[in-house]
């Protein structure tokens, strides 16, 4: 494993050091206090932030890129996509940080990759969390999406992953039962169970309830400019609201009609980590499946759109994606019940020979 992007200590020469793009560099001359570490620490950022300004170095690193990626997002996206794009950045910046940018190769991504996924990683790191398929994707996704970065911002000439394989992760084959969402909904607290009644009722992904504000709800249909299939549809999104969805919406605009319509404990919006949190805590209160999460709400609901007889059409349709491939290829088969096809073959040989 490559040595973690940071300053250490040289024993035999008693010098403070960083290892950059391959090559041991000298910063301070000192014994293996903190005090000295933390001065090398300083020496250390003072000549990152060198690289970064001059990117053209050929000494900039896989460690400079992440910095200056981390510095763009945390001031042009959201705080959710900001925190997303740090775990993994830090992550990768622990495994290959010290390598030369315009050098990193795939390679240097499967093997990060395969590193985190690895059970054994627990022997060392008791605790730790090994990713699954979707973590990885998402990884990936992120290493690419910061060297692509770095080209538009004519940091890199190219980007050193164009061509990386990026496998799309197996898609969850699981829907949440009406026991599961029952269970969950009457040990939630209020605020995050509204959250839990939205997305079971209307199907809608959670980030489109986490971030849903007053203005975007009119009557009994939501209306969303800005959506995952904008570019597929050219249309906003409309969610369509059931006379549960309506009433629960009336209660909560009477105590606050503006702003965010789903609030966590502390009025604040939903954030993604937030209802992670509260459902892992749900799960182990109640003794319910640990692959349980909010997503499967809106699997639940498409499941039980079918299973009642909904054309496919209408299911993508109330589900906003922009083709039928989702609803056949997912929903058909999720609860593993076919009584829909059944009832369907018996309709069409139910007629008298």
């Amino acid at each position: 494993m490559p040595r973690v992007a940071g300053v250490w200590h040289r024993t035999d020469t008693n010098w403070w050091m960083v290892t950059l793009a391959g090559k041991k560099v000298k910063l301070l001359r000192g014994d293996a206090t903190e005090a000295n570490r933390e001065l090398a620490q300083e020496k250390w950022v003072e000549l990152r932030k060198t690289l970064r300004e001059r990117p053209e170095s050929a000494t900039a690193t896989v460690a400079d890129v992440i910095d200056a990626f981390l510095e763009w997002s945390q001031r042009h996206l959201a705080a959710d996509t900001y925190r997303i794009h740090r775990y993994y950045c830090e992550s990768l910046n622990d495994w290959c940080g010290d390598v030369l940018a315009s050098a990193v190769k795939p390679l240097h991504v499967t093997g990060w990759i395969g590193r985190m996924m690895d059970p054994k990683r627990l022997l060392e790191q008791p605790g730790a969390r090994v990713w699954g398929e979707t973590t990885a994707y998402n990884g990936r996704r992120v290493a690419f999406r910061v060297m692509n970065w770095a080209k538009d911002e004519g940091m890199l000439a190219a980007n050193p992953l164009a061509g990386m394989k990026r496998p799309k992760p197996t898609t969850r084959r699981r829907a949440m039962t009406p026991d599961e969402f029952s269970k969950l909904h009457k040990g939630a607290a209020p605020e995050f169970a509204d959250l839990l009644f939205a997305l079971y009722e209307t199907g809608a992904r959670p980030k489109e309830m986490r971030e849903l504000r007053w203005e975007d709800v009119h009557g009994d249909r939501v209306v969303l400019a800005k959506h995952k299939t904008a570019k597929a549809t050219g249309e906003p999104r409309v969610i369509t609201l059931g006379d549960g969805m309506v009433k629960m919406l009336k209660r909560r605009r009477k105590a606050r009609g503006e702003g965010h319509v789903f609030l966590n404990l502390k009025g604040k919006p939903w954030t993604m980590n937030a209802v992670r949190l509260q459902m892992r805590t749900l799960r182990a209160k109640l003794g319910l499946a640990p692959d349980l999460c909010a997503y499967l709400a809106r699997h639940g609901f498409g499941t039980r759109a079918i299973l009642q007889g909904v054309d496919p059409l209408s299911v993508a349709k109330l589900m906003g994606h922009s083709s039928l491939e989702m609803v056949n290829s997912v929903y058909v088969h999720l609860s593993g019940e076919h009584k829909h096809l059944k009832d369907a073959v018996n309709k069409i040989n139910s007629k008298k020979r």
